[in-house]
């Protein structure tokens, strides 16, 4: 969130709200439902149709997002890794089907509610009262048409009231808050036997039959890709930096120029912060509950409680795991309002639960770094090194260039390499996708390289340390290869297999003995295994310790207890097997439990209504007919 916030200072309001439940479009952002002048459909919901044309229009702003955040480096490969189309056309099918079942609840906004909505919004209104001329020129500023805006805020209403029905039913005893709190603050200490898989391994026999089947089985899983081998002239900058000079005019200009953007150091202050959210669509009761947890966050926090472990507990924030910390944020970076509140703080101050369009923010500063600016005298070696940088890479694209002509009046790179000292390189050969050592993820680089014919040469590619040409060497198309080469290969990930499958055979025995013993030191003892114990950790612990992550913890923590103390199955590492057993409970402190009860429980709450829009939204498409056009998906 902190990161988000940072890049998207400039408007906090219109902003498009991509939720993972759904959908709920902020004040100035409409869904753009014009007639569907462009053909065609992306999806159909229960009947219902999402036109190319509201996706185009809402995929539009979606990439201008992007560009307003990356400050223009927004690359073809960035946008395919950002999945924007998929991504949004989940977020439209599910808004979709909120409508429909607000509809079918007669839950839709009346013409009144709508009135009401837009009348109260601050952004309308002048000394209070809600202007239309103030209407008007905020939507023309924002190319909205009254219509879309108004329709797009019925739909934002009318999923706000859906919402409102599914979540008010939903409720946290404090008996149900007492038991989660003892349940997840109980600390254990398990025994267990380690198995480790490499033990196994020298009972493993593999016979050339056993390869060759699966050679003759697996020959498509074993196709090599297409792969191809380029030589390339290189234009290091740094080999042109020689023959350039920089004056000291073109130093002071410099200076200049980028004294407040580059060389001025504004204030920094070093925060952590705890990020309190609230479903998107979310109405004033919920918003009111998320500040009334906010409020006792920063109670708790004012009063002592270490911030770091509050941000563990308490944060829906990525960086909760890393006790909230956001790192260094200088002047400037921040939207007004949370910079206002960030740098009024001294040293180890907690702010006011701040308000912002998905939560509320709670800030502590941990250090700060007053405003600094170098003189032109302690920046100039520093500028000196930029201009002559900046001056030696014009020089070499005008090497690269020259060389691109004459290798395009059939001059060969071996002759071009020698004239103008370009240093001659030859790949590898490497399959689409594969990095090489010099070059880098440049995918221009790749890019060219894959379209060159036999005797073509590329456009000039720039790299992060020179200029490049190259030339097709050697082209390998894709086919299987002949057993022999890639009999060692096979061998090897048969033999690892198999390995790990008599490693689960034994643990799998072992943990039957076990469950009929009930007695690990015994059964330890019997088969010359070495018992260990991890430890006390809370039982809500993410992993255990002296063993670290296990596969099985990821889908529910380990509910091993007096009186269930032997799992039913084994837990597993990637090179380890492992038999675990209860050894001993400690209870959890329930006079902390009275201390943060207020805290606990809204978490709670939060959480349970979280998990409700989550089952409501996975019921809703579970009886849904939705059909998906993924190949208008796919077109870039």
């Amino acid at each position: 969130m902190l990161d988000f916030l940072r890049k998207r200072k400039r408007n906090w309001v219109i902003i498009l709200f991509l939720g993972v439940i759904i959908v709920s479009f902020s004040l100035f952002v409409g869904s753009g439902k014009f007639g569907d002048q462009l053909g065609g459909e992306v999806a159909e919901v229960n009947g219902e149709t999402i036109g190319q044309r509201e996706f185009a229009l809402h995929y539009e702003r979606e990439i201008q997002r992007y560009r307003d955040l990356l400050k223009g480096s927004l690359t073809p490969e960035m946008l395919k890794g950002l999945n924007i189309k998929g991504n949004l056309a989940e977020t439209l099918i599910q808004k979709k089907l909120l409508l429909q079942e607000a509809r079918s609840l007669g839950l839709t906004a009346t013409d009144d509610d709508l009135a009401n909505h837009v009348a109260k919004a601050p952004e309308f209104q002048i000394g209070g009262q809600f202007s239309k001329d103030r209407y008007l020129e905020v939507l023309r500023a924002n190319r909205l048409l009254p219509a879309q805006f108004e329709e797009d805020q019925r739909d934002q209403l009318t999923i706000q009231r859906l919402y409102s029905v599914i979540l008010d039913a939903v409720h946290v005893g404090d008996a149900e808050v007492r038991e989660r709190y003892r349940i997840e603050q109980e600390k254990i200490n398990i025994n267990y036997v380690k198995l480790a898989v490499s033990d196994f391994a020298p009972q493993v026999k593999l016979t050339e039959d056993d390869i060759r089947k699966y050679y003759e089985r697996n020959k498509d899983s074993l196709k090599e890709p297409l792969k191809i081998q380029v030589e390339y002239l290189s234009y290091p900058y740094d080999q042109f930096t020689s023959s350039v000079e920089v004056n000291e005019n073109e130093i002071e200009e410099y200076y200049k120029a980028n004294l407040n953007t580059q060389f001025r150091k504004p204030k920094e202050a070093k925060v952590r912060y705890i990020s309190i959210g609230f479903a998107p669509g979310a109405d004033a009761e919920q918003k009111k509950a998320a500040q009334a947890r906010a409020e006792a966050v920063v109670k708790a926090a004012r009063a002592g409680t270490d911030f770091a472990q509050l941000a563990k507990r308490e944060s829906n924030d990525p960086t909760a795991a890393k006790g909230g910390d956001g790192g260094w944020i200088a002047a400037g970076q921040m939207p007004p309002q949370i910079e206002k509140a960030i740098f009024s703080l001294s040293k180890g101050g907690v702010s006011d639960p701040i308000e912002s369009p998905g939560g509320f923010q709670i800030f502590k500063v941990e250090d700060t770094k007053e405003e600094k600016t170098p003189t032109l005298k302690e920046a100039s070696a520093e500028i000196t090194k930029i201009l002559k940088t900046e001056k030696a890479k014009r020089e070499a694209a005008k090497a690269a260039d020259r060389d691109r002509e004459k290798a395009l009046s059939g001059n060969d790179f071996t002759t071009l390499s020698q004239d103008s000292r370009a240093p001659l390189k030859l790949t590898s050969l490497f399959a689409n996708g594969e990095i090489l050592p010099g070059i880098g993820e440049n995918q221009e680089f790749y890019k060219n390289a894959f379209t060159l014919g036999a005797k073509d040469t590329s456009p000039i590619i720039e790299g992060r340390d020179a200029y490049y040409l190259l030339r097709l060497k050697q082209r390998k198309e894709a086919a299987v290869p002949p057993l022999e080469s890639v009999s060692a290969q096979i061998e090897k990930g048969l033999k690892e297999s198999k390995t790990y499958e008599m490693a689960l055979q034994r643990g799998n025995s072992l943990l039957d003995q076990l469950k009929k013993e009930k007695d690990i030191v015994k059964l330890a003892h019997a088969n010359n295994l070495k018992l260990d114990e991890t430890g006390w950790f809370l039982r809500s612990a993410p992993q255990l310790p002296k063993l670290g992550d296990l596969a099985e913890m990821k889908a529910e923590p380990i509910a091993l207890s007096e009186q269930k103390p032997i799992p039913e199955r084994l837990y597993t590492q990637k090179d380890a097997l492992y038999i675990l057993a209860f050894k001993a409970s400690q209870g959890a402190d329930m006079d902390q439990f009275e201390k943060e009860k207020e805290i606990i429980n809204k978490q709670a709450v939060a959480e349970s209504r979280q998990r409700t829009l989550i089952k409501f939204m996975e019921g809703l498409k579970s009886k849904a007919k939705i059909t998906l056009n993924t190949g208008f998906l796919e077109e870039s």
